[in-house]
């Protein structure tokens, strides 16, 4: 419930402000269902928002006004965005954008690839640096072939083998930074808000296999 202090003009109002006031003037109203207003509170009914665009314009609040009544309405006009404004949210729009790309880049990146084998490998920075880790480690230890727990299971690799994974993971990560990149310019290039709105971030990246 939005009150109004039609002397003081105080807006909006709720009924812990009209009891406080009311308190402190030293007067004692209980306000229950079905209260309308005393003395110079008035309940205000706040009308429907009217329709707009809001790639290019805005709702404004307009001043609760009492009807032929006296019961007390407030409405909502619909102005044209400033040019100001609309640069603003065209630039909120493109920060955005780029941002969910970036999340987009990152959830590809990281959900992994299917081999030419069939085997599909995790790709997140853990499991690169592993097998980092195990191609060098075998290297020193004269080891010829690795026990592999791929994401679809258990393989037995040559080095030869597990470097073209290395390799494979490599190409897979910069594919999507490219697409990332490829993103971002585009998203710089959009020059108004219906192409914003319009733009679809989930296209155009590596699917992984």
């Amino acid at each position: 419930m939005q009150i109004i202090n039609t002397e003081t003009s105080r807006w909006p109002m709720s009924v812990h402000d009209v009891m406080a006031e009311e308190h402190a003037a030293g007067t004692i109203i209980v306000i229950g269902d079905g209260y309308e207003g005393h003395g110079p509170y008035r309940v205000v009914t706040i009308r429907d928002q009217p329709a707009c665009d809001p790639l290019a314009e805005a709702i404004v609040e307009l001043p609760p006004e009492p009807d032929e009544d006296g019961h007390w309405f407030q409405d909502f006009a619909v102005r044209p965005l400033s040019a100001e404004e609309t640069t603003a949210a065209l630039q909120a729009d493109k920060d955005r954008l780029q941002a969910a790309a970036t999340a987009h880049r990152w959830a590809v990146e990281t959900g992994g690839v299917t081999l030419a084998t069939g085997a599909r490998v995790g790709t997140t920075v853990e499991d690169q640096n592993r097998i980092t880790t195990v191609i060098a480690n075998a290297q020193l230890a004269g080891v010829t072939e690795v026990d592999f727990k791929a994401k679809s299971g258990w393989v037995s690799l040559t080095l030869d083998e597990l470097r073209g994974i290395a390799s494979a993971i490599a190409q897979h990560v910069q594919a999507c930074f490219s697409a990332e990149r490829a993103h971002h310019e585009a998203i710089d290039a959009v020059s108004t808000r219906a192409q914003a709105e319009a733009y679809d971030v989930t296209q155009g990246w590596p699917s992984g296999g």
